[in-house]
């Protein structure tokens, strides 16, 4: 999904951080974690302390994934303020700052974010430009016409993609994947020894490489911004024209099950904010 960030949109979305914190179920998009280990025994003493620990940093992830998405960072919240707000907010009490003037900070909030990420991926286009063409020289990586490179980490066999013919089943793609920012920053990544689905609904880069290259081979592909997110931004961590690193193992082409409810049935990479 792509979006644009403006100070009424932020400004709608700070106005539903309270009851969006507070949920208590896990984040959606996270891959699947082995079953947690039988809880330990704890002293009474610090049930409330331990917990109150558990509810906030659970609020604190999901304030990220939700929040991070508009360029939002621990450096532009005020600790004491945001957690008095959220108390407030919490118990059922009225707010001490008036609707006018949460309104008028939640715009100003907006404009900074938006000339700091249109700072931000001006940076972030040069610095990729140059991450790539560096990268491009090194020996043993291919530079595509379409401007994705990639390095063959393991050669796989013979079978690759096949567009499917009219009438036939649409084709998925079981993956191994991590994907990294230039500066080594990991994003995403699929659960450890579980291929995941993916279809044509990914992003350019994924889908040259994955119609490309053959079963059982793994790529170190690095994929320009234009053919990943462009010049928006996708999560806390993927910033506007980000050039996106994925080690991508290509397990296994089978035909994709119908979905009953419609959407897409696939994970996109990079989706897991």
């Amino acid at each position: 999904m792509k979006f644009h960030l403006t100070p009424g949109v932020l400004a709608f979305g700070l106005a539903t951080l309270i009851p969006a914190a507070a949920q208590n179920e896990a984040p959606a998009e996270k891959p699947a974690e082995a079953p947690a280990a039988p809880a330990a025994p704890i002293d009474p003493a610090k049930v409330k302390t331990q917990s109150s620990y558990g509810l906030g940093f659970r609020a604190g992830g999901e304030f990220g994934q939700q929040y991070g998405q508009f360029g939002i960072t621990p450096g532009d919240i005020e600790t004491e303020s945001f957690v008095k707000g959220f108390m407030a907010a919490f118990k059922g009490d009225k707010p001490e700052v008036s609707e006018a003037d949460l309104q008028g900070a939640m715009q100003a909030l907006g404009e900074l974010l938006q000339t700091r990420e249109k700072e931000g991926a001006e940076k972030n286009l040069e610095a990729g430009k140059k991450f790539l063409e560096e990268n491009g020289k090194r020996e043993g990586v291919i530079t595509t016409k379409s401007g994705l490179q990639y390095e063959v980490l393991a050669k796989g066999g013979e079978e690759k993609y096949v567009a499917p013919k009219e009438g036939e089943p649409e084709k998925q793609f079981m993956v191994n994947y991590k994907g990294t920012l230039i500066d080594g920053t990991e994003f995403d990544a699929s659960p450890e020894g579980s291929p995941v689905p993916m279809g044509m609904q990914v992003i350019e880069g994924f889908k040259e490489a994955l119609t490309t290259m053959p079963v059982g081979s793994k790529w170190k592909l690095f994929i320009p911004s234009a053919m990943a997110y462009g010049d928006q931004r996708r999560s806390a961590e993927i910033a506007p024209n980000s050039v996106l690193i994925f080690e991508l193992e290509l397990v296994k082409i089978q035909d994709a099950p119908q979905n009953p409810h419609g959407g897409l049935p696939f994970p996109m990479p990079g989706q897991g904010e």
